[in-house]
């Protein structure tokens, strides 16, 4: 009897608990909610005609847990299905418009689930994935100089260390050309921004990428990109941007140093080995895999990267923004040519491996054990540190943990075997010293170590 109570209880807890979510869901639509059924937290979804296997991870704590579909230009609607191991739900979407469901898994977790257009960040049109597919571009684009160079020219530009490179010919030719123009709203606006909050920067430079100048000389739209962040911040300084260009004749600058973009561009193809990184990413993350990659950057930027990958219509790109690799003096005594020519492409790697790192740690098996191991983010991170400013989330403690991590294994396997321990070592004292991140040299060695066993097992095999 006291079994039968037991069961009982447990099929009112459930129903209760569905009942909840049900009415939290939505006065207006509770009693008509769909309902899908799944034996797994990991599902699939055919996004249009974009099948995405095991790519949503249900989550109870979520509510709501909202998946973006997103809509081309025009499009009105299209069909967003929810696969499981036992079920579907076909939803035919609008644009602008929000759709709701509840997941049920094993007959007791239950996931309140929306879907929700946006008008997609890019349009990788049929003709841009043939012309993309398999390349590795690498970029400086007109408009995103233009917005580098007004940031150069913003009180913040020139004072906050490490945002804009000072210390060459280029930058001083941009300061005889523009100097003049430092007073103009834009350099005043975009200031007002950099000042208030470092984050943007990354936003306002990224989105440089999503404007072109036409034949006219005229700042339009790219048909590709509608944004490269969540909200596109440069849209609303257009005209201010053309009214400076326009002023300052950027074009005719931009064209005089055609011949210095070209060989940058040539050095950052051909010099630091990015085919080789995507070769060692794709064979040490074979599970993940993109299309297209770019490499976007200006002289002007400084310590200062970031990533983004799009995916749309079936296709995958990768960007890196990123500055260019300048070797100082000292390092040029400290290391050989060979040696410096792994290390130049760490400012790219790093970049590029998030988009490796971030699909493997997302999936369902790894996130409890990683949330476990970095709960007290105080052991990994030091008080008061860029570290802990930048990475004061689990997630985002352990990807950056392993983004540097990974910069050693790379050194282990393309590094002079002389030089790989005077490499990593001053890597570590970078990261534990300069960063804060205060476990890094234990981490690390550990990866390392457990490399240099599997290379012995492997040698001893042969």
């Amino acid at each position: 009897m006291r079994l039968v109570y037991r069961l009982l209880m447990m099929q009112v807890i459930r129903c209760c608990s569905l009942l909840l979510v049900l009415v939290n869901a939505s006065p207006s639509f509770s009693q008509n909610i769909p309902v899908l059924k799944s034996h797994t937290y990991n599902i699939s979804i055919r996004d249009g005609d974009d099948f995405r296997k095991g790519r949503w991870n249900i989550d109870p704590k979520v509510n709501p847990d909202v998946y973006e579909a997103p809509m081309a230009i025009n499009q009105k609607h299209k069909l967003v299905t929810f696969i499981t191991d036992v079920d579907s739900l076909q939803l035919s979407v609008e644009m602008g418009k929000t759709y709701s469901f509840v997941i049920i898994v094993n007959d007791k977790d239950s996931a309140f689930t929306q879907v929700k257009t946006v008008q997609s960040a890019v349009n990788f049109s049929s003709e841009y994935i043939k012309s993309h597919q398999g390349k590795t571009l690498v970029e400086i684009p007109a408009v995103y100089e233009l917005v580098n160079i007004i940031i150069a020219l913003t009180n913040t530009g020139k004072s906050k260390t490490g945002l804009v490179v000072k210390n060459t010919a280029y930058y001083q030719a941009v300061l005889n050309w523009f100097s003049h123009y430092d007073q103009e709203p834009v350099v005043k606006k975009l200031d007002s921004i950099l000042s208030g909050s470092y984050v943007e920067y990354f936003s306002i430079k990224m989105n440089a990428y999503s404007f072109r100048f036409n034949a006219k000389g005229k700042i339009v739209p790219s048909e590709v990109y509608n944004r490269l962040t969540s909200v596109n911040t440069l849209k609303p300084f257009l005209a201010d941007l053309q009214h400076f260009a326009d002023q300052s004749k950027f074009g005719l600058f931009f064209k005089q140093h055609q011949s210095l973009y070209n060989q940058l561009i040539r050095a950052y193809r051909d010099s630091i080995g990015v085919l080789e990184m995507q070769t060692w990413l794709g064979k040490n993350f074979p599970q993940t895999t993109y299309n297209s990659y770019k490499i976007v950057f200006s002289p002007l930027v400084g310590n200062n990267q970031s990533a983004n990958w799009f995916e749309y219509n079936g296709f995958k790109e990768v960007q890196a923004h990123v500055n260019f690799p300048y070797r100082n003096e000292v390092e040029k005594k400290e290391f050989s040519p060979e040696a410096l020519h792994v290390k130049d492409g760490n400012i790219v790697f790093t970049e590029l491996n998030h988009n490796f790192i971030g699909p493997e740690g997302q999936k369902l098996e790894y996130q409890n054990k990683l949330n476990a191991a970095f709960v007290n983010l105080t052991t990994w991170i030091r008080q008061g540190s860029p570290a802990e400013k930048a990475y004061n989330k689990a997630r985002a403690c352990f990807d950056e943990y392993m983004n540097w991590a990974l910069v050693s294994l790379r050194y282990v396997d393309y590094a002079p075997p002389l030089e790989q321990a005077k490499l990593i070592a001053k890597m570590e004292k970078f990261q534990v010293e300069v960063r804060g991140f205060k476990k890094f040299g234990e981490f690390d060695q550990f990866l390392v170590e457990c490399v240099f066993r599997s290379k012995l097992t492997h040698l001893f095999r042969m």
